[in-house]
Formats: structure tokens, sequence, C-alpha cells
């Protein structure tokens, strides 16, 4: 437990460590930075023309950093999956469980982080309000086509079930089928009501 807390703190360390170096360019003091005044007032409100040229330059300098975020999250995630692989295999070698355990947990989530992290960059980078919206709205329709197939498919299985308990005469297989049309029926349910729900809130 020491151990796994120990590489945590390391894997920690490390990742605030390259961020500093990267992040860090140059130093600003609030002396530096000009206030801007309307009509002379000092608690003067700010003018959208220099809030809109604060946006652009900011978001320019996060365009800007992103690929370089990019290739240095790609090799610190190429070099922690690596590091399992060989975790997996000293577990291989010596059959230490807990080592096993773990590197198939660097092994499985170390992708899946990794394919979400490019997503997240690939949907902030290209989706406005109003395509927001539409990805939201078409998210939930293949949620509902999903859950309508679900239960289709448990109606056929659980069907498939009745019609072992009748050539076997197997309670367990009537139990199923049961068990799989309630499954089915709520799933249709949720399925037809959960979508008014979200579109009401």
């Amino acid at each position: 437990m020491n151990n796994r807390k120990m590489t945590l703190r390391l894997y920690i360390s490390m990742l605030l460590l390259i961020l500093n170096l990267v992040l860090v360019q140059t130093t600003v003091f609030a002396s530096e930075v000009p206030i801007p005044h309307q009509n002379g007032d000092v608690n003067g409100l700010v003018e959208p023309k220099e809030m809109n040229k604060f946006l652009t330059s900011v978001t320019g300098d996060v365009n800007g950093f992103a690929p370089l975020a990019t290739i240095l999250l790609s090799a610190l995630f190429s070099i922690m999956f690596l590091f399992g692989i060989i975790k997996m295999i000293y577990a291989l070698i010596t059959k230490t469980g807990m080592v096993l355990k773990g590197s198939t947990g660097v092994l499985i989530g170390i992708p899946v982080f990794f394919l979400m992290l490019r997503l997240f960059f690939i949907l902030s980078f290209t989706v406005d309000s109003s395509s927001a919206t539409l990805l939201i709205t078409d998210f939930l329709n293949l949620l509902v086509n999903v859950g309508y197939l679900s239960a289709v498919g448990m109606v056929l299985v659980g069907l498939s079930m009745k019609l072992f308990h009748r050539f076997l005469e197997h309670p367990e297989y009537g139990r199923w089928s049961k068990r799989l049309y309630i499954g089915a029926a709520s799933l249709t349910l949720l399925t037809a009501i959960m979508p008014n729900v979200f579109k009401s809130i």
C-alpha cells in the first residue's frame, strides 16, 4: 500500500514539475497590468473592446500551447504505459497478485484516459454553443435507440430461455426469462420517460 502511495506521489510530482517548467514563462506583477478606465473613473467598468482583446489573446495563447501540451501528455502517458507493461511482466514472473492488479489497472486506464483527453481537446476546440446542443441531442437519441434495442435483445434472450425451460424443464431458465422480461419492461419504460425528464430540466 505504501509502495502505491509513493508511486502515485512520484507521478504527481513529475507531472507538476513538467507543467511548472512548461507553463511558467513570464511573471506578471500587478503594477504592470493596465487598469481600464471609463470616463476617468478609477473604478470604471471594463470596456467590451478590451474584454474581446483579452479573450482573443487568451484563446490564441491556449491554441498556441495546445500542440506542446498534447505532445507532453502523449509522452507522459507512453512512459506510464511502458511502466505498466514492465510491472505486468514482473508480476507474471514473480506471481504477485497485487502488482498484477495494479499493472492491469494502469494498462486499461491509460488508453481510456488518453482517449477521453483527446476527445475533450477535440470537442473543446471545435464545438460552439449551437453545435453543443445538437451534440447533446444526438447523444440522447443514441442512448434512446440503444435502450430500445437492448430491451428487444433482452426479450429475445428471455424467449430463448423460456424455450429451454419448456424443453429441459429446468426451473432456473424460467426464472431467468422472467427477470429478463422485467428488465426489458423497466428499460423500455425508463428509455421512454428519461429523455422527456432531461428536456424539462
